[in-house]
């Protein structure tokens, strides 16, 4: 719910800086006016990046509780507790493939009318929707991530050049980092009422 609303900002503060890129690779400004729009750009990202580093630890523990309640339950799967954290740190760690399976996993466990015969349980679209969002599509974007990351050491004018010339690129990564966050928030939305159905919390 954080990172939604930045993202947008950052939307918005990008397109200005795409201007002021063009204006200075024209001449029409100074190296200082394009660093002091380009400061925006970078607060507004940093503020991302740091609900995004929050959001990824409240993920693990979240993960991380309800595999340890299922375990209690008796809906003992592939992937114990311990995965919640490992899981997202090993290869092929950009594609996130054990985390999405072992939602996947969870998901079914958490069916609240569930017989013993629990790993049949379907799993809701929404998941996968997730996952192409968050762990394939960015990976069409990774040679501009780092881009971006070194673009602080570049010279102004190399910079804005290199920010005017991925501006499109940068756009959809962005918009794709928010509809995964939108498909994200719903996923633990759901997930979680349906664990608290099983476990009759509160």
């Amino acid at each position: 719910m954080v990172i939604i609303p930045l993202d947008l900002v950052t939307l918005l503060v990008s397109f200005g800086l795409r201007s002021k890129a063009r204006d200075l690779l024209a001449g029409s400004i100074t190296e200082n006016e394009f660093k002091r729009s380009f400061g925006l750009n970078v607060i507004a990202s940093s503020l991302t990046s740091l609900a995004m580093i929050a959001a990824f630890v409240l993920t693990i523990i979240w993960m991380y509780r309800m595999a340890r309640n299922n375990r209690a339950l008796g809906r003992i799967g592939t992937w114990t507790p311990g995965w919640a954290i490992g899981g997202w740190f090993l290869p092929a760690c950009v594609l996130y493939v054990i985390p999405y399976l072992m939602l996947r996993e969870l998901w079914k466990q958490s069916e609240p009318t569930s017989s013993p015969e629990w790993k049949k349980n379907p799993v809701a679209p929404l998941l996968t929707v997730w996952w192409v969002l968050y762990g394939l599509l960015p990976l069409l974007f990774i040679t501009v991530t780092f881009s971006g990351a070194n673009i602080r050491s570049q010279t102004t004018v190399a910079a804005a050049k290199n920010f005017n010339d991925n501006f499109t690129i940068t756009m959809v990564s962005t918009c794709v980092q928010i509809a995964a966050a939108v498909a994200y928030l719903m996923l633990v939305r759901q997930l979680t009422a349906r664990h608290r159905a099983v476990t009759r919390e509160a």
